[in-house]
């Protein structure tokens, strides 16, 4: 882990509701003050329901705080515009889902280019950088396979070419090993550490003691009904 004075990105107070004053009102994270050091590896542990991934998609920049401030490399991004707020979230942030999200009907090529629409990169240099990204995780070869012939473990791999993309800064994965056997776990957390050492940041949301367990982890913040109740060193 490299820290500094500075936190690389911190919430100051941040809380987030659901269905605001209404009878399914929900308070998902309940004013948490915390941060992320540029270049660690993060966990955000609990059970399900304890706000770690309604947090991760505020730090992330997917969603706006109810309250309180996010701050990303000294920027409030709490304020900004939503057009900067989502250039903000490409430009920075790569993102891991339990269920991959892929387009099954597509080749895993076109699914990696996604983060890259829309774009003043010309289509020829987009699909260098998407190759590049299968190349790295040994899936090149599959480019022009469409994702419903893959296996899981093919799909997670292009899964994390498409975060890998865009080049980002911060790595956000939520329950990456929620659907996953031992052996592909155990190699999502090898291909982790191969981003962390590239100089990443990584922050994960997971109730699985496989990931927080595991010797590439910094730092772990226990959740509990939307707060923080604890923080360990791994």
């Amino acid at each position: 882990m490299t820290a500094s004075a500075t936190p690389f990105i911190a919430s100051d107070g941040v809380s987030k509701t659901y269905n605001p004053g209404r009878a399914d009102e929900v308070r998902a994270v309940d004013a948490v003050t915390m941060h992320v050091d540029r270049g660690e590896v993060l966990v955000l542990e609990g059970p399900s329901g304890s706000g770690k991934t309604s947090l991760l998609s505020l730090i992330g920049c997917m969603s706006r705080p109810t309250s309180g401030r996010i701050v990303v490399d000294g920027r409030d991004v709490a304020k900004l515009a939503e057009g900067a707020l989502t250039e903000e979230r490409r430009r920075r942030f790569g993102f891991i889902f339990q269920q991959f999200h892929l387009i099954p009907d597509l080749p895993a090529i076109d699914n990696v280019l996604v983060p890259l629409y829309p774009t003043e990169v010309s289509l020829r240099e987009m699909r260098g950088r998407a190759l590049g990204a299968l190349a790295r995780l040994g899936m090149d070869g599959k480019a022009s396979r469409k994702v419903r012939t893959l296996s899981g473990g093919e799909q997670q791999r292009v899964a994390i070419a498409r975060a890998l993309v865009n080049n980002p800064q911060v790595v956000v994965a939520d329950e990456p090993t929620a659907h996953l056997d031992r052996r592909l776990a155990e190699e999502l957390l090898v291909i982790l550490e191969g981003i962390h050492r590239d100089g990443r940041t990584v922050v994960i949301a997971t109730h699985d003691p496989r990931v927080f367990d595991h010797p590439i982890v910094d730092r772990i913040l226990e959740m509990r009904d939307g707060r923080i109740v604890g923080e360990r060193r791994s």
